[in-house]
């Protein structure tokens, strides 16, 4: 386990689940994404005053709790072309999130409404972006990181764009003053897959998941 602070309030836990550990969380979710309503999907998004032909970016997402609608950038408690509820936020993910923050992070009182779950392949990459779209900005973001290794840019405290190497079987939080720092994920290092994934992620994709509080 090593853990990097790459600006404040923004840390990386690279290692933190061995394989057996990753193997068992990639095992639940790619399990849940096979159900053909709330498992995962790729939406149709229709063209904007922003882009003439909009595609969500990565291969298929997927929500727990509440849903994050790509089309109109909201939270919903039914996913829209459905209305049925999307999977609960597993307790497992509740207990993750509320350990690794006050392990890392010293935050308390974390209220895990969303968990969302991206599946990246070779092809895909996620342009800047800040989320904003929960109404709470301090909170923070709880996001692990499967599969093979990707390159996460980042807003430093500087107002410039680096960026730096997030391996499979990691773990970030951004939360506080990072909480609105512009950030994106280039492709991934496909020769860089990480121990525990291989029998999941067979052409060596990324599977990332981010817990947040929305609301509360």
């Amino acid at each position: 386990m090593d853990i990097i602070k790459p600006r404040s309030d923004f840390i990386i836990v690279k290692d933190y689940f061995t394989p057996a550990q990753a193997a068992k969380w990639l095992e639940f979710i790619l399990k849940k994404g096979e159900d053909p309503i709330r498992g995962f999907s790729h939406p149709n998004l229709k063209p904007n005053r922003f882009h003439k032909t909009p595609k969500y970016p990565v291969r298929h997402y997927m929500c727990m709790g509440l849903y994050w609608n790509p089309l109109d950038y909201s939270y919903h408690s039914v996913i829209p072309s459905h209305d049925v509820k999307p999977w609960p936020i597993s307790s497992s993910l509740r207990e993750l999130s509320s350990t690794v923050l006050t392990q890392f992070f010293n935050w308390k009182d974390f209220c895990p409404e969303t968990a969302l779950i991206n599946f990246y392949d070779s092809s895909s990459s996620m342009g800047l972006h800040v989320d904003k779209d929960e109404e709470d900005h301090e909170s923070p973001v709880v996001g692990l990181s499967f599969g093979s290794t990707c390159r996460f840019f980042f807003e430093n405290e500087e107002g410039d764009i680096t960026d730096i190497q997030i391996p499979g079987n990691s773990l970030y939080i951004f939360g506080r003053q990072a909480r609105l720092m512009r950030h994106g994920v280039g492709t991934i290092y496909t020769k860089t897959l990480s121990p525990g994934s291989d029998a999941y992620l067979k052409n060596k994709e990324r599977l990332s998941i981010t817990i947040r509080q929305v609301y509360h």
